[in-house]
Formats: C-alpha cells, structure tokens, sequence
C-alpha cells in the first residue's frame, strides 16, 4: 500500500527488501526476502516479508508471462512453455495464475511474413506495407516490451496513459524503474514544460521521495493533485511522503478531504486511515476503519495483512483469522501453504495441527532453511510433544545456515524446556 511505509525501516534488511520491489527488481527481492523469512522477526515485519515476497514472486511471474507470450508469438513453443513454468513458479496472485494457465492453454496464431513479391534489398525496393524506421522510432520499439511488462499491474486507463508519452518521459520512468534515480531525474528535468502534467509530476514526487528529498517529493505529488485531484496513486503517495516528515494530522487532514470530494475513493481512504493510526500504533481508532474499507470492495492484499494485524492487536483474533484466510496462495507462496496464517495460528494457540502441516509442508520444498524447523520445533512445544520437539532443536543446531539471532532463540527455547544438551557451536 504505499513505497515508503515506515513498517520498513526498523530493519535495513526489510528495508532492502522493499527497496527492491519499489525498483521492480524483483530477483533480488524474491532472494533478499527469502534470506530474510529464516531470522526471528517481529509480527508486523514477518507479515510485511511475506507480503514484500509475494509481491516480488508476482512481479518475477508476470515478467515470465511477457517472455511466454512473446515467445508463443515467435513460434517458439518449448522456450514459451519454460517461461511459463518459472511464472507459475513464482506466482502468488490466484487471478494472475488462471491468466497465466489460461496464456498457456490459449492458441497463437504466428505471423509470417509473405516471401513472394518484391524482397527488400534497398530503400526504394521495400514490399508494400512496410515502412523505413528512423532512430527514435526504433529506441521506442525496443523499450515497448519493457514499458508493458512495467504497466502489467496499472489500471487500465493509467497504462493507456502511459503508453502515450512522449520519448523523453518513457526513457525518465524506465531509468526510474531500473533504480537509476539520478539519470531519471535528470531526463524528467527535459521533459517539455506542455508535457508536465499530473502524470509526470506524480512520477517525479515518487522519484524524489525515493532519492530521500521529502519536502520536494510533496511539492511535486501535491502538484499533481493540482492538475488531477482524483488520481488517488498521488494522494497515497503524498500520505507517505507526510508520515514521513512526521506530518500525520497533515496526511490524516488529506484523507478526509478526499473522502468528501471523491466518493469512489472512500474505501481507498478508509484503507489509508488504517495506515495512518497503524503507523501510530493506534490500534483501536486503526480498527474502526477496516470495516468500511473491505466492505467498500477494498481487498488490497497489503491492507488485508495490515487490517489482520490490526485485529490481532485489538485482540480480535476471528476477525484476524478470516482476514488472514483471505490472502491468496499460489506457488510462489510455497504450494497453497498460508504462512502468515501458519504464524498466527502458532503465535496464539490456535488450530496447532493445521500450523505444523503448514510448516512441515514449507519445510520439505526448503529443508535447509532453519526457520521452518525452528517453527516446527515450537509447534511441538506448543502441543506437548518435548521429544520431538528436543529432537528439531538438535537438528536445527547442524544448520549451518543458523544466524547467531537465531542461535539464541534456540538456546532460551532449549533452557525453556529443559533440554540442557542443546548448545550452540
């Protein structure tokens, strides 16, 4: 729900993760996340890794799926059919996987080109239809796939905005896109003054905030809500950028001027209330506003895992439970296994058979990861199995992957239940 949520920042390496998927390179938050998920983390920075990995698999699968297709078109079948094996991999999203199955399973027509007629040998022999290219038509062409693979996840009428800039914006927001803030920043200084618009000015107070320039960053969001007071991607950016600057009553001020100006955003803006009192730990006034947010149709999978944490929090565990339930699950999340749900159910003492199946099934596709024995371990401990329990703790102790954060968890889980042969190497 937003690119600079304080919920990042109390780790540099849960910092580094969002970082990554805010730069859409999602490889290397896919890996960071993954390295991450096998220290001990804080409820909310467990849920927000999770979530940070299943935006980043999301993003990995729809990269493969422009690969697939544009494969499929080529008539490279076997090459296309790889592609979409690794996005089905990766993916999370449920309505993304049956796009992805469905890509796969639908016919290709391939376009060949007619040999007969005149063959082009020179510029003034060309068959009919087709048309000399000049240089900034044929840069355009080339950055097309990667402004679509870019604007996948845009509302449709967004992408078709973007896909009618000029040169000069795409080059500045793929350089944005790529993380190379200082070369972007300098293009979207070219761009031409009738070109500046809300669009624009939204990328460049995203851009800034990045680059760490909040007062800037807000100048130019507030800027575009200017030109477009309901482009709500600028109004979610600018409540960022305010919780940034420690400006709550400033951002809170922006939400409930929009919930009476703009009444298709109202869910949007209940969900952006939850954030606010969410970052100051407001729990109770955070509550009231998860309601109206998912019975306005909002279901934004990093609001369902906040507004779940919201409800723990509150001590509203059904209600946490079901909003958890409602995460989706796909291959990229390690089979159909909720993590998320797994933890709370073992954070609370709840449903503890369900809990191990989750870890047990996570810790076979990835038994070296030490964090899911631990998990496994103390599930044990939580049903009464110390045998087994003891058992994981010894297991976990050959792990050479095993932290010295996580040593210790094991050591005081050890003292905890009398197993005294459990010592760290």
């Amino acid at each position: 729900m937003g690119f600079l949520s304080k919920l990042f920042s109390s780790k540099a390496t849960v910092a580094a993760v969002q970082r990554a998927v805010v730069q859409e390179r999602y490889a290397d938050a896919y890996y960071l996340a993954g390295e991450l998920s096998s220290k001990t983390l804080e409820v909310d920075e467990a849920q927000t890794v999770a979530r940070l990995r299943a935006e980043a698999g999301d993003g990995l699968a729809k990269m493969n799926l422009v690969e697939a297709k544009s494969k499929q078109l080529n008539g490279e079948q076997e090459l296309a059919d790889q592609h979409f094996d690794l996005a089905l991999e990766y993916v999370c999203d449920h309505e993304l996987k049956k796009e992805i199955e469905q890509a796969r399973q639908a016919p290709v027509e391939i376009v060949t080109t007619d040999d007969s007629g005149t063959k082009p040998g020179c510029g003034t022999c060309a068959p009919a239809g087709s048309a000399l290219v000049d240089e900034s038509e044929k840069h355009m062409v080339e950055e097309g796939p990667r402004l679509e693979l870019i604007l996948l996840s845009y509302p449709p009428a967004l992408k078709t905005r973007y896909e009618d800039r000029g040169r000069e914006f795409v080059e500045a927001f793929l350089a944005s896109q790529d993380g190379d803030s200082v070369q972007s920043y300098e293009l979207f200084n070219s761009v031409n003054e009738d070109e500046r618009d809300d669009i624009y000015w939204f990328e460049v107070g995203s851009l800034r905030a990045r680059m760490g320039d909040m007062p800037e960053a807000k100048q130019a969001l507030e800027q575009a809500l200017e030109l477009n007071p309901e482009l709500m991607l600028a109004v979610e950016a600018l409540v960022e950028v305010l919780l940034s600057m420690d400006l709550a009553n400033a951002a809170l001020g922006l939400i409930q001027q929009k919930m009476k100006t703009e009444a298709e955003a109202v869910p949007q803006c209940h969900a952006l209330l939850v954030t606010v009192h969410a970052r100051q730990e407001d729990w109770q006034a955070a509550a009231e506003h998860v309601r109206p947010a998912l019975d306005g149709g909002y279901t934004d999978p990093a609001f369902i895992s906040l507004a779940a944490m919201v409800m723990e929090k509150n001590g509203r565990l059904d209600d946490a439970e079901a909003l958890l339930a409602k995460l989706p699950t796909g291959g990229g999340c390690r089979g159909n296994t909720n993590l998320l749900l797994a933890e709370f159910y073992l954070r609370n003492n709840l449903k503890l058979e369900q809990a191990f199946a989750s870890f047990n099934a996570v810790a076979k596709q990835e038994p070296d990861n030490p964090r899911w024995t631990l998990r496994l371990a103390q599930t044990c401990f939580a049903r009464q199995w110390h045998k087994d329990g003891q058992q994981l703790l010894r297991q976990l102790m050959s792990n050479p992957k095993l932290d010295a954060e996580l040593k210790t968890v094991v050591q005081n889980l050890a003292a905890q239940h009398g197993n005294k042969d459990v010592n760290p190497r």
